[in-house]
């Protein structure tokens, strides 16, 4: 039901206005009942009072409709009932009042009911299209999103393709580690948009990412250990934050550590300035020394994720591999 009919159907409510008019409807009433008293046969007192008490009651509401019955009661009572300009009550008077203020009250209840009936319906179609514009807000918003997610699929996909072309022989380590990306991608998806974590605080969301990547990497020796500021960030932005921080651990498991080997990573979110926040990842592994310059930590893919990622943020990035490898990330909140 559209809003014009709401609009017409109680204006007055709950205004002086809607008094005011009950009594001009019987003023009015008992005008046209005096000029049409000639023309009506005897009987007939109260003809011209309904009309005033629905066209009230449907106007302004019940309690001026109820003032409306009872002024309309008195006006006819006085000048059209015998004898006339009186108040005189007998039995056939009595039962003609009875009959009039029963007519009355179940006109007044009958309109009042049909327009909170008809209230109601307008509000739940109004909450129902709340609901629709939400739901059209809410499968763009995925559309825009599992778009990005797609696009950087393929970023990734096209990164390890490359590096099968010129070294075909390491095509299965290069689709096993796609794989590795692409469900640890998948799992924080499915964490951060389900409404239910929408109340789950930041360090903890960070926890439980952190789980996740240690699950599909199988490094239940490597230590993580997590500090975290509750910072306000929204959820496309701390998805990327989110996939930033398992990219970064994914490349700790895997190079700083001998496989099986145990070691810790530390993962740290602080303010850095007001209105920004800094990123810190540590490893306590074999870090970049001379030694291991032939290893390809923090280059090819993993380098272009990051340095990815740190740009959706409006960041910047710095390696440090002096003493194991430290990641640091400054970006702005929101």
């Amino acid at each position: 039901m559209p809003e014009f009919p709401r609009t017409l159907v109680r204006p007055l409510r709950g205004k002086l206005s809607g008094y005011a008019v009950a009594i001009g409807l019987v003023i009015i009433a008992t005008l046209i009942r005096q000029v049409a008293d000639h023309l009506l046969p005897p009987g007939f007192p109260f003809l011209t009072f309904f009309p005033a008490v629905i066209v009230t009651a449907f106007v302004a509401g019940r309690g001026p409709g109820a003032l409306c019955g009872v002024l309309s009661l008195l006006s006819s009572w006085y000048f059209f009932i015998p004898p006339i300009q009186s108040f005189a009550l007998s039995w056939p008077v009595a039962t003609a009042l009875l009959f009039f203020s029963a007519v009355v009250i179940v006109d007044i209840l009958l309109i009042d009911g049909l327009q909170q009936r008809q209230e109601r319906l307008v509000e739940s179609q109004r909450q129902l299209a709340a609901m629709a514009d939400q739901q059209t807000l809410l499968f763009q918003e995925l559309q825009h999103r599992v778009a990005n997610n797609l696009a950087s699929v393929s970023s990734m996909l096209r990164i390890q393709r490359r590096q099968i072309e010129r070294t075909p022989q390491i095509a299965l380590t290069v689709l096993e580690s796609a794989d590795q990306r692409i469900e640890l991608m998948g799992r924080v998806h499915r964490q951060l948009y389900n409404p239910a974590a929408r109340e789950i605080p930041l360090p903890e969301q960070i926890e439980n990412v952190v789980a996740q990547a240690q699950e599909v990497a199988g490094a239940g020796d490597v230590r993580v250990a997590v500090n975290a500021v509750d910072a306000p960030l929204a959820v496309d932005r701390m998805m990327t934050l989110m996939l930033l921080i398992t990219e970064v651990l994914n490349n700790s498991i895997k190079h700083a550590f001998p496989e099986g080997s145990p070691g810790e990573v530390r993962i740290t979110l602080e303010p850095a300035s007001p209105g920004r926040l800094r990123l810190t990842i540590a490893d306590d592994g074999r870090g970049l020394s001379p030694e291991h310059a032939d290893l390809p930590r923090h280059r090819g893919l993993g380098t272009a994720i990051t340095n990815g990622f740190a740009s959706q943020l409006g960041g910047t990035i710095a390696v440090d591999g002096s003493n194991g490898v430290t990641t640091i990330v400054e970006f702005p909140e929101g």
